[in-house]
């Protein structure tokens, strides 16, 4: 079997090589947002539609960001998905917010109809994370913070592509992370905080962007502005060679683009009338998926055998097809059972999984591969669906 090279993420092509190079003879470390830092996030909050984007060392770096900008501590509470990757709740539970877990919909997505059970006098915002590209469905969510005056924030680390209603994701909230590591925009590592709201970014620079940066870019009439020297105590900042290569990835954002929707939908051509799979992929009518993954709904109905053995065939004959593992319903997990920093090393109780039906019955039939999307990825994009269409076709009843 002449299996195709293993998925590798960003294409490593002449023009990054020199980016890199050039940023090597240029600067090893920033301060402040004058160099290519500067450049990366302005390039950024274009190509979200934001005003303000504020780069950071991770994802999770920009979500404890979000976090203590909007103001959320103790006594605060936040509705957040139940099934998503961990770190979109734990910078919450971090700093000792109350994380108050909802349900999945159909597409792995935070339900909305879950929402109104959840509110109480103490519920200050709600999250969201448009899990694997597809976007939640930011009508009614956004229409329950309006009318119950609550922060709506978004994760998009799955969604750089991703729009609802015509209008892109990380645009419908307060504010928005971007996870730039190995996603459709990446950086390597990295993250990045967008938002409209100067206060909010003001506040986001002091959790991460101390002394320099805090002193040019924070109003000296804003009450925080003493705190510029020091920040909050934290340093995250983006290293130059993570913003270059992200500038890179940036300026190839509509090839990025068209070649992965086009696989996409070459998946999509495939799969029509295959009863065993068929793409989990939110109706363009209302939204476009954000290309970080080819995602697959199983249909244990229609097969002879389950999803991971489904996904096991697959992987044997050469396919990087999987269920995803880290990522799962957290609500379990101790960290948000734990009421402060200092609360003993107990065990705590669990929560009956039923609780969350929705969300387990995603996970039980959700299958993923990558998305590929640069030159000379053919072979490999070609022999994920015709071993897709043949082990389909002998599993199905």
């Amino acid at each position: 079997m002449n299996t195709p090279a293993p998925y590798t993420w960003p294409h490593i092509d002449q023009q990054l090589r020199q980016a890199v190079d050039r940023q090597l003879d240029r600067s090893l470390s920033d301060r402040d947002a004058t160099g290519v830092i500067g450049e990366f996030e302005k390039e950024f909050a274009r190509f979200v539609g934001s005003r303000h984007a504020i780069a950071y060392s991770s994802g999770t770096s920009a979500l404890h960001a979000m976090c203590v900008a909007a103001g959320l501590g103790e006594g605060d509470e936040i509705i957040a998905p139940a099934y998503t990757f961990f770190a979109t709740a734990t910078p919450f539970a971090y700093e000792g917010v109350k994380v108050v877990f909802a349900d999945a919909d159909g597409w792995g997505n935070l339900d909305p109809d879950d929402l109104p059970g959840l509110l109480t006098d103490r519920t200050r915002a709600v999250i969201v994370t448009h899990m694997w590209g597809n976007p939640c469905d930011m009508t009614a969510i956004a229409q329950f913070c309006r009318d119950n005056d609550l922060l709506l924030l978004e994760d998009c680390s799955h969604a750089h592509f991703a729009s609802w209603g015509g209008q892109r994701v990380g645009t419908f909230g307060a504010m928005a992370v971007f996870s730039t590591n190995q996603k459709a925009i990446t950086t390597g590592e990295g993250g990045v905080l967008v938002t409209d709201h100067d206060q909010f970014r003001e506040l986001a620079l002091l959790h991460g962007h101390y002394n320099k940066r805090s002193f040019k870019e924070i109003s000296p009439t804003a009450p925080y502005y003493q705190y510029a020297l020091t920040g909050m105590g934290l340093k995250s900042r983006m290293t130059t060679l993570n913003a270059a290569v992200g500038l890179d990835q940036l300026g190839k954002a509509d090839d990025i683009e068209e070649r992965r929707r086009g696989i996409l939908d070459r998946f999509a051509d495939a799969l029509d009338g295959n009863p065993v799979v068929s793409p989990a992929t939110v109706d363009p009518q209302h939204g476009a998926n954000g290309l970080y993954v080819l995602g697959l709904h199983f249909h244990q109905q229609a097969a002879t055998v389950t999803a991971a053995e489904f996904t096991d065939r697959l992987t044997r004959l050469g396919t990087e097809f999987d269920m995803p593992g880290s990522t799962a319903v957290i609500a379990n997990e101790p960290l948000f059972h734990r009421r402060s920093r200092t609360t003993p090393w107990t065990t705590v109780p669990t929560v009956d999984p039923a609780t969350y039906g929705g969300a387990q019955q995603f996970i039980d039939s959700f299958i993923k591969a990558p998305l590929f999307g640069y030159p000379g990825d053919e072979q490999a994009v070609d022999h994920h669906i015709t071993t897709l269409a043949a082990v389909s076709k002998d599993v199905a009843r």
